[in-house]
């Protein structure tokens, strides 16, 4: 008799009410218009390898079109092999494409776009997608340090986490941090940070990347976040001034102090940023001679997005600069700003409003209810696992760990994560995973994470034991 164990669960909210469960995987092949696509997905891989893509784009349109380049829209770690051609009605053309990833877990995205001769914008794009797993857990790497004092040493020690039945050692820095010495301890399982005298007075939010002995995951990125201070503090770092319409301007003050007491003297302030910004200097009131007040003022808003850049403010008196960052939202002149908990209310209003004739005929209305996905059974006589999902949204898949007993240690044994079926994620899904390479008459465990579309994980079902047959 084979072994089968069954789970079942099912997503909902998870602390902060935030759903945690996702949209289907794109299809390996898609039209996008002038040119359908084939070999845009690249699978499953980790943060910072290196993966190849050979895309084959076939032309759909009625007309020959010679194609000059293909130009990625992010061109950083990117490398294209492409020989311009003219490609005819119902014909191909092929290029083939070398990414390294940057630190980005989850799902991932990297958008090409392509232009025929004579044409000033492309004729069509496309989108090479994958999935970067995990060796080291992120859940340790983001690190807030929040306020402190340059003059104080500030030290921590980051123990890393890895997946289970994996060894990955840190071996060495690879990109440096302005504000912390960073050294490997602990052979390799830990990241000792200082935090450095000579560090730049302001916010930071910065990575620091260290190298691993794993040829999978080369490199782990700690986000460093925080604020440095020094003698002269600002009253405030970042400078938010929110939401710009175009043609509109905003003028924010940040108080600067010198917490020593001393007279402060500043000197030349310099914005970089795309936008110029005017700033001004002028004598706090009460006077104080403590005490400074930067005005800095932005120019009618002539873009849209996110714009912003950084304050250098020049300190004489102790040969160092200040830096504030700042930031704006340039939207259009008639744009409209909704408010989800004002259209929620009136939705609430609409429902009490409807008519007592259409509320009968909408209570009777046929419900039709989505049947789930089923994954096909899998050959083999090794134990069975079987578990259903609903509600799958923002869910990428599954992985299965065993273990001889059931303190562990765990490894993985499905060898990659188990891809979320396609299909209704309301309705859920049913899958199985057979065990093939169990002994029989060994005793194991086995539990199952579930893999988030942003890289999380988390486990889902407790160790269950089965003696394979």
């Amino acid at each position: 008799m084979r072994n089968i164990i069954v789970f079942l669960f099912i997503c909902g909210q998870l602390f902060s009410g935030s759903s945690v469960c996702s949209a289907a995987a794109p299809a390996p092949v898609h039209a996008t218009g002038t040119f359908e696509f084939a070999g845009t997905e690249v699978g499953q891989t980790y943060p910072f390898a290196k993966v190849h893509a050979d895309i084959v784009g076939r032309n759909l349109s009625e007309k020959s079109l010679q194609i000059e380049r293909i130009v990625p829209r992010d061109p950083s770690g990117v490398l294209i092999r492409f020989t311009p051609s003219l490609v005819k009605a119902g014909e191909s053309f092929s290029a083939g494409l070398d990414l390294t990833l940057n630190e980005t877990l989850g799902r991932f995205a990297h958008y090409f776009d392509i232009y025929a001769r004579g044409e000033t914008e492309p004729v069509d794009g496309f989108v090479v997608r994958g999935f970067a797993d995990w060796l080291v857990s992120p859940s340790g790497t983001d690190i807030d340090f929040g306020t402190f004092d340059v003059s104080k040493a500030v030290t921590r020690v980051i123990p890393i986490e890895v997946r289970p039945g994996v060894s990955v050692r840190l071996v060495g820095i690879e990109k440096p941090s302005a504000y912390f010495n960073a050294q490997v301890v602990q052979d390799g399982k830990a990241l000792q940070l200082a935090s450095r005298e000579d560090a730049p007075w302001s916010s930071f939010d910065e990575n620091l990347l260290v190298k691993t002995d794993s040829s999978l995951q080369p490199l782990v990125a700690f986000r460093l976040r925080g604020q440095a201070r020094g003698k002269v503090v600002p009253s405030l770092d970042p400078l938010d001034f929110g939401l710009l319409r175009e043609g509109q301007s905003a003028e924010l003050i940040v108080v600067l102090n010198d917490v020593s007491g001393k007279p402060l003297e500043v000197g030349e302030v310099t914005a970089k940023s795309r936008m110029k910004v005017e700033t001004s200097v002028t004598d706090c009131l009460p006077v104080n001679p403590s005490c400074k007040n930067l005005k800095v003022r932005y120019p009618p808003m002539n873009m849209l997005g996110t714009t912003g850049g950084v304050l250098e403010i020049e300190l004489p008196d102790y040969k160092h600069d200040l830096y504030v960052r700042f930031g704006a939202i340039g939207i259009g002149k008639n744009t409209q700003i909704r408010s989800l908990a004002d259209d929620f209310k009136a939705a609430q209003e609409d429902q009490k409003s409807i008519s007592s004739v259409l509320r009968s005929s909408v209570a009777k209305a046929p419900v039709t209810k989505a049947v789930p996905a089923t994954m096909s059974t899998p050959e083999g006589t090794g134990p069975l696992l079987k578990w259903q999902v609903t509600n799958e949204y923002d869910i990428y898949g599954y992985e299965i760990y065993r273990s001889d007993a059931e303190s562990g240690p765990y490894e993985r044994v499905s060898e990659k994560i188990i891809e979320r079926l396609e299909g209704d994620p309301e309705a859920g899904s049913i899958y199985q995973w057979r065990d093939n390479s169990a002994k029989a008459g060994q005793t194991y465990w086995y539990y199952i994470d579930i893999v988030y579309n942003r890289g999380r994980k988390q486990q889902f079902t407790s160790p269950q034991k089965v003696v394979a047959k």
